[in-house]
């Protein structure tokens, strides 16, 4: 693995325990290469998306991996997916992973109407609406 990719990989777990502990648990936060390209797509699922603008919700990730990547890391990634939570393929995916906080490197796959090369997930588990709510929020009974 490249160097370049390691920095971005490792710089994108704690960008993932971020938003975890900022907006809520994620459904699904992983980096994926489509095939025959050479640029990540960041693709992301979780409740508090549904719920929220679309729009909102990656100007918040995107915001995020500014901060902190530098401009050929940023160059790296293509574009954020968001993915609904009730999207079938999710639940295929679901099916097949179940990570959260770690990093699994997933080979040659097709999901979301999309083949990837192959790609590097950092949660993929299952939720249901008392797990997705931020811990500090949560155990203030309040909603997130």
């Amino acid at each position: 693995m490249k160097e370049e990719l390691k920095v971005l990989l490792n710089k994108m777990a704690v960008i993932e325990r971020e938003i975890s502990e900022e907006k809520g648990a994620l459904t699904f936060f992983a980096l994926l290469l489509p095939w025959g390209d050479n640029a990540w797509e960041l693709t992301v699922s979780a409740p508090w998306i549904d719920e929220d603008a679309r729009f909102s919700a990656i100007d918040y990730i995107v915001d995020k991996y500014y901060a902190v990547c530098s401009n050929p890391e940023r160059m790296m990634i293509a574009h954020v997916t968001i993915i609904n939570t009730d999207d079938d393929e999710l639940d295929d995916i679901l099916d097949d992973y179940d990570v959260e906080h770690g990093m699994v490197k997933m080979k040659y796959s097709r999901y979301f109407d999309k083949e990837f090369d192959r790609g590097y997930i950092f949660t993929c588990k299952r939720r249901t609406a008392e797990t997705s709510l931020p811990a500090r929020a949560h155990a203030a009974g309040q909603p997130g």
